[in-house]
C-alpha cells in the first residue's frame, strides 16, 4: 500500500476532488490507527513467548505494514504499550529452560517452543490482517459514497483499491466484501427483507425505507 497522490483525483470535479482527498486522508489515519492497535495487541498476545521488542519486530515481519507509515505505527504502538513496558522488571536475560537439559532433549524442547511461537504469531497476524481488511472495506464504501454522483459504486471501490495500491489478492477480497455490503445498504425496490421488530423496536419509530441502488459499471477487476 502507498500513500494516495493528488493525481489519482484529477479526473473528478473540483468539489469532488476536495471531498475525495479528505476521505483518503481519513482513510490513512484510520489505517494507521488500526495497525497501531493490532501491533500492540500482537505484543500482548505474545508476551509470554517473546520480549516486547522481539514481538514488535515480529509483528512487522508477519504483517505487511506499508513502509510509509511503519515508523508512525511503531511509535504509536510503543506509546500504547507504555504501561506494559514500564511495568516490565529490568533483569538480565535468563537462559531458556531447555539449556540445562540433555542436548537431544534440549533440541526437542527448543523446536516445540519455536513451533508454538510460530503458530501464535500466525494466529495474531491473521487477526491483524482481518482487522485491516475490515477497515479497507469501510474506507472503500466511504469512497463510493463520495463518488456516488460521478461514477458507479464498483468503479469507486476499484478506484480506492488502485489508489492505495493494494496487492491483487487483497484487492479482490476488499472489492467483493465492499460490493456485497454496498448491495445490502442499497437494496433494489422490493428486494429488502421485512425487519423483525419487537415491541421496543416498534415504539422507536417507523421502519426505514430502503435506499435505491445505483447501477454497477461494466469494469470488473480480474
Amino acid at each position: 500500500m502507498s500513500y494516495p497522490g493528488l493525481s489519482s483525483t484529477r479526473r473528478f470535479s473540483a468539489a469532488t476532488r476536495l471531498r475525495l482527498q479528505l476521505a483518503f486522508a481519513r482513510a490513512l489515519e484510520a489505517l494507521a490507527d488500526t495497525y497501531q492497535d493490532q501491533a500492540a495487541e500482537f505484543v500482548r498476545r505474545l508476551k509470554s513467548r517473546l520480549s516486547i521488542d522481539e514481538a514488535l519486530e515480529r509483528y512487522f515481519h508477519e504483517v505487511a505494514v506499508p513502509a510509509a507509515i511503519e515508523e508512525t505505527v511503531r511509535c504509536r504502538a510503543l506509546i500504547s504499550l507504555a504501561g506494559l513496558i514500564e511495568n516490565t522488571p529490568l533483569r538480565e536475560q535468563q537462559p531458556p529452560p531447555w539449556a540445562i537439559l540433555h542436548p537431544l532433549d534440549a533440541l526437542r524442547r527448543r523446536m516445540q517452543h519455536v513451533e508454538a511461537t510460530n503458530l501464535d504469531c500466525l494466529l495474531a497476524a491473521s487477526m491483524s490482517d482481518e482487522a485491516v481488511a475490515t477497515m479497507h472495506v469501510r474506507n472503500a464504501l466511504a469512497t463510493a459514497e463520495v463518488l456516488a454522483s460521478e461514477v458507479t459504486p464498483d468503479e469507486a471501490i476499484m478506484h480506492y483499491v488502485r489508489t492505495f495500491n493494494l496487492p491483487a489478492v487483497d484487492g479482490q477480497v476488499i472489492i467483493r466484501k465492499a460490493m456485497a455490503q454496498w448491495a445490502e445498504l442499497h437494496p433494489l425496490p422490493g428486494e429488502a427483507q421485512a425487519f423483525v421488530r419487537g415491541p421496543a423496536a416498534a415504539a422507536a419509530g417507523p421502519r426505514l425505507e430502503p435506499r435505491s441502488r445505483p447501477e454497477f459499471g461494466l469494469r470488473v477487476m480480474v
